[in-house]
Formats: C-alpha cells, sequence, structure tokens
C-alpha cells in the first residue's frame, strides 16, 4: 500500500512537471544530456591574412569556445611555410575553419575551399541581417548569385593619428575630422621641414599607393579580361595626389619602396605628424602610450573631396568553412558563436583593435575600454565616417599591387606617370600570362 502511495504520488509530480514549467525542465535536461553525450572533437582554425596571433587567438577565440563548447578543442594553425593554401589543400590537410582577411578571400575561392553557407545559416537559424550591411554586402561580391563564402568576425577600420607635440612645436593648428585630403595637404606642408638637422614629415601613410588606392575603390584587374588594367584614368589619379604628398619639400618618404617604414617614423622617430592607415594603429599607441613619450591623438580617415565623409574601402576579418571539413555543422556552430555573441564581440571591440561584426550601438560605447588612455582620446572620430564599396576583387590583385609600389617608385624618381603605368601593367600581365599556362 506504502509502495503504491508512493508511485501515485511520482506519477502527479510527473503529470505537474509537464504543466508548469516541466517542459523547460526536461528540455534542459535533455540539452544537458545531449551535450554531455558528444563526442570530443578538434576543429583546426588557418590563420591566414591579418588573423590574430597565436596568443589573442587562445584567449579571444579558443578559450571562449571551449567555455561554450566544452567538447570541442580549436587547434591554431599559422600560414607559413609548407602551410600555404595550396600546399594544405594538396595534402588533403586544409583546418575546418579559415580566419583570413576579406581581400584574400578569393585566394581560397580559387582553390574552391569554401562552403556556401547559406544552407547552414538556415539550418542553424542564423540571422545575417544582424551583421553590418557593409560587410555583408562586401562579402556577397565574391560570389555570382548571392552566395555567402564567409561572416564577418570583426570590421577593421581607417584613422589618422597625430603627434600633438609635433604641431605644438611648428604653432599649426590640429588637424579635424572630416578632412579632405586637400585639407590634409595644407597642413603637411605646414609642416613638413628639416630643423636641427631633423627631417619632419608632415603627413605619411604606412602606404602611399593602398591608402589612395582603397580611398577611391580603384581595381586592380578588368573583370571582363582577368588582366591587369592600371595604365587608367583612376589609377593616374592615385598616382598624381600620392605624388602631390611625397614631393613638399620635406615631406619626401625615407624608402618610396617600403613605405611601412612610416610606421616606426611616428612611433619611434617622432618625426611625422599625421598617420593616416588602418585603424590596428590606433590599439599600438593606446598599448604602448606610456613609452612613447609624446602626445597624440586621432581624427577621422581623410576622403576625397568628391566623396566626402567615405573613407575606404570596407574591410573586414572573415570566418570561412572548408568543404573538406568533416564536422561542418560543429564548426559552423563554432564561427556562429564567435560572430553573433555579443560577449565574445564586446572582448574584442574593448580592446581598440577593431569594430564589432554585429549592428549593435552598444557595443561601439565599448570600444576601447582595455585602455583607460583612450578616454582621453577623439576616439569617437571614428564613428563619424562611412567606409566605401570595395572594388571587384581578383585572386591576382596582390600581384598587380606590388607592381604598382614598384612603378609609383620610380614615378617618383623621374620615370613619367604614363610610362610607369603602362610598365606596370605591361609586367603584370606578363606574369599573369605564365600562371594561367601552368
Amino acid at each position: 500500500m506504502f509502495r503504491k502511495s508512493i508511485m501515485i504520488t511520482l506519477s502527479v509530480v510527473l503529470l505537474l512537471m509537464s504543466g508548469c514549467g516541466g517542459a523547460k525542465v526536461q528540455e534542459e535536461a535533455q540539452g544537458t544530456s545531449e551535450s554531455s553525450n558528444h563526442e570530443p572533437i578538434t576543429l583546426q582554425a588557418y590563420a591566414y591574412a591579418g588573423a590574430l596571433n597565436q596568443d589573442d587567438f587562445e584567449k579571444y577565440v579558443a578559450a571562449p569556445v571551449k567555455a561554450k563548447f566544452p567538447y570541442i578543442t580549436l587547434e591554431y594553425v599559422p600560414n607559413g611555410k609548407g602551410t600555404s593554401p595550396k600546399e594544405l589543400l594538396t595534402a588533403s590537410a586544409m583546418p575546418d575553419i579559415i580566419m583570413t582577411g576579406l581581400r584574400q578571400l578569393i585566394n581560397f575561392q580559387d582553390l574552391d575551399v569554401p562552403v556556401d553557407l547559406r544552407e547552414l545559416a538556415k539550418k542553424h537559424k542564423l540571422d545575417i541581417s544582424q551583421y553590418r550591411q557593409d560587410a555583408i554586402e562586401a562579402i556577397t561580391s565574391y560570389g555570382t548569385k548571392g552566395e555567402l563564402y564567409a561572416v564577418p568576425f570583426y570590421v577593421n577600420f581607417y584613422a589618422m593619428l597625430y603627434n600633438k607635440d609635433l604641431f605644438d612645436r611648428f604653432s599649426v593648428p590640429y588637424p579635424t575630422d572630416q578632412m579632405t585630403w586637400d585639407e590634409v595637404k595644407v597642413l603637411a606642408a605646414k609642416l613638413s621641414r628639416v630643423q636641427d638637422g631633423v627631417t619632419y614629415n608632415g603627413m605619411q601613410p604606412a602606404d602611399t599607393i593602398e591608402t589612395f588606392g582603397l580611398g577611391l575603390s580603384v581595381p586592380f584587374i578588368d573583370e571582363q579580361t582577368g588582366r591587369a588594367k592600371v595604365a587608367t584614368d583612376e589609377w593616374k589619379k592615385v598616382f598624381e595626389i600620392a605624388k602631390e604628398f611625397n614631393t613638399i619639400p620635406g615631406n619626401e618618404p625615407k624608402d618610396a619602396k617600403n613605405m611601412y617604414k612610416a610606421v616606426d617614423q611616428f612611433f619611434k622617430d617622432k618625426n611625422i605628424a599625421m598617420m593616416p592607415y588602418f585603424g590596428t594603429r590606433l590599439q599600438v599607441a593606446a598599448k604602448s602610450d606610456a613609452e612613447l613619450g609624446f602626445n597624440w591623438d586621432v581624427v577621422a580617415f581623410p576622403s576625397f573631396k568628391e566623396t566626402p565623409g567615405k573613407t575606404a574601402e570596407v574591410d573586414a576579418q572573415v570566418f570561412a568553412l572548408s568543404k573538406t571539413s568533416k564536422y561542418q555543422d560543429e564548426a559552423f556552430n563554432v564561427i556562429q558563436y564567435l560572430t553573433a555573441s555579443e560577449e565574445v564581440q564586446s572582448n574584442f571591440v574593448k580592446l581598440g583593435r577593431a569594430l564589432p561584426s554585429l549592428k549593435d550601438d552598444k557595443l561601439l560605447k565599448q570600444f576601447g575600454e582595455e585602455y583607460p588612455v583612450l578616454k582621453t582620446k577623439n576616439v569617437q572620430s571614428i564613428f563619424k565616417s562611412t567606409t566605401k564599396t570595395p572594388h571587384k576583387t581578383n585572386k591576382y590583385d596582390d600581384l598587380v599591387r606590388g607592381k604598382i609600389k614598384n612603378a609609383f617608385a620610380e614615378h617618383l624618381s623621374g620615370l613619367d606617370i604614363n610610362s610607369a603605368l603602362r610598365k606596370a601593367e605591361e609586367e603584370a600581365n606578363k606574369e599573369i600570362d605564365a600562371l594561367e599556362k601552368k
């Protein structure tokens, strides 16, 4: 009789559970059971162009994923000797997840590596509309029928750092937000000089041709022919404005073939007044502020007068999924979590390295919180401009870009602009033809 009473009581309890919230309890229990039944797996993540270094990867990617999916271990695969995309594919060793800069996504498309994520997004209920529209539009431009070969992890931004001490020393007004390149040129001329044996540059970007080319969204390859096309009015305009800056007396580049030396000149030599480039330099300044030894600040990236308020082509760090992955659903879940989780996005945005992939003003307000010094800087300037639609990317862009940089250095040395552009185009097409015959 006692046993029968217990059974009746248990039946009533179970009946109540199935009604007032019991379903939720059962669902949670089932979810826990399902999670605990997962076999441990290891997913490889390939760090290609512009991807996080291994320390940052472990802290901001692998650790959050392990906390969310205890059965998943992420393994970092660096790009290097023996691990180029082609070598990995040939060895049937392409990692599950690809972390790359948006402009390098074309290299994986050429090898038929990335999965079109539209079906997986539908299956796992990923809301694509939550991401920044400019980043999504840039990614879908890599397809021909709306394919989604990646999703954005974070969006790069552009900014112009400046050395306030140099402006003060030479009694020149500080730069302001929403300046045009013509206005910046006027400031650069006032600051460029040789004083006490030291050459001071008014403005040097970390890469002159890259900076102005991105600002005009100029293509490197003719979309119809697949061949280099740089002997154009567009590239001529890029060369002209780049030369205008680099021939201001006292503002000549230290090495026209290696403009990245401008970064050292700005931070270490302290002889460059303004340095416009990708916003990652803002994090560099914030991290090393105490050691820099000069007063600095930031303003919005300049624009061309034809497109005021437009900085340069949208650029992002993206996640793609390999067709050869044996764990496509699990890898997609990882990608979805990293790109759509406010917590993960927040942790990264606080570093001041990039903007979130999500359209969320709350996240923007957290920008750079990891560095108290940024509270004293004009960081809101980076939100005052918008990006431009990128040019149609081609797998040979980097090849042509290299030829253009060499041509610009020769132009500064005296080669006329038309000859320099024709030479770059001819050399690029010669190499493209050779590669196409292989």
